[in-house]
């Protein structure tokens, strides 16, 4: 698949209350993402649910200021957890089929 043909798919994730799990399903076809934080602001992410919002293991932490990104991965029918110690939090995430 030449570059031209891929299309990208933005998603704005408010996570309005603080220590609260929230979720976005991985559109089909996608294998490369990536999302950080709007703000200056650490995010909690995982690829289960029920770990983020009171941190749990397995979680990772993205540091305020960092990207996270993914590629090469057959991300169709995933779904992307996270939560923020502070509430209002917005979380830009980009996917590429």
């Amino acid at each position: 698949m030449s570059d031209s043909s891929r299309k990208a798919t933005l998603f704005n994730i408010t996570l309005t209350l603080a220590d609260t799990e929230y979720s976005q399903l991985i559109p089909s076809g996608v294998k490369e993402l990536r999302f950080r934080c709007r703000t200056l602001h650490d995010v909690r992410y995982g690829w289960e649910s029920g770990v983020v919002a009171t941190p749990t293991e397995p979680y990772c932490t993205l540091p305020s200021g960092h990207d996270y990104a993914s590629d090469k991965n057959d991300l169709t029918g995933k779904t992307l957890y996270i939560a923020s110690s502070t509430a209002g939090v917005v979380v830009e995430l980009e996917v590429w089929e």
